[in-house]
């Protein structure tokens, strides 16, 4: 990857978006591109020194309790997003790790370096800023999901909210889901487990509202699930 794709991709993202030329070609040669190979993660050892910036692809954040080996994933980060900010601010150890959902290419940079650009730089202070509160949002969706609704609720919501954010279609009312969503994947996402999902999966997919084809999920009728969790949403 040269100096100008790295460019290209540091002005879409999230963290550097608003900012002067002058700051991409000063700063572009500290970022390096790293590939992930699909469902391979980034743990502490690597999070407490880098800072990540997705240029294609996704990732899951990966919460593990040690003593069961459960996992949730409640936060999704597609391209132009980063992490981990608490880690690059705090320097605290995280129990977070990422996982590619699919290959995934990074860009990475040492976390004193953007501490430092975070300081001096007021515009990357307030989309660092915007970027925090856009994870907490996701942090609260999820808590108030596993508490308030049962499993197949849950997963519409994130079917929904998936599909929502695709601009490509495949007509006005169907819509495919770009991403790489095993059922323990899916599990994961919305904190249940598998054999729970993959129930769940089936009564969409019975209703006519999902297709399910080995980790890849189509809505078939966006206005029929808008509608369909409108019922199952107090």
């Amino acid at each position: 990857m040269n100096e100008k794709e790295v460019i290209q991709i540091l002005k879409r993202s999230t963290l550097f978006s608003g900012l002067e030329e002058s700051f991409f070609q000063e700063n572009a040669r500290f970022f390096h591109p790293v590939t992930l190979k699909r469902h391979e993660g980034i743990n502490d050892g690597l999070i407490l020194r880098y800072f990540h910036i997705i240029a294609q692809g996704a990732c899951t954040m990966r919460l593990t309790d040690p003593a069961t080996g459960k996992s949730i994933a409640p936060c999704l980060l597609r391209e132009s997003e980063g992490f981990d900010l608490l880690c690059t601010i705090d320097g605290h150890e995280s129990w977070a790790e990422y996982v590619s959902l699919e290959e995934t290419l990074l860009l990475r940079i040492r976390n004193e370096y953007l501490r430092h650009w975070i300081e001096a730089y007021p515009q990357v202070s307030a989309n660092a800023l915007r970027q925090l509160v856009k994870i907490v949002q996701q942090l609260e969706d999820f808590s108030e999901s596993v508490v308030f609704y049962d499993v197949k609720t849950r997963l519409a919501k994130l079917i929904l909210r998936l599909a929502l954010k695709e601009k490509k279609r495949l007509d006005s009312n169907s819509v495919d889901i770009p991403l790489y969503l095993t059922h323990e994947v899916l599990a994961e996402m919305v904190g249940s487990v598998r054999s729970v999902v993959s129930t769940s999966l089936q009564a969409l997919k019975k209703e006519g509202l999902i297709l399910d084809r080995r980790a890849h999920i189509i809505v078939q009728d966006l206005e029929k699930l808008k509608e369909k969790l409108a019922t199952l949403l107090p």
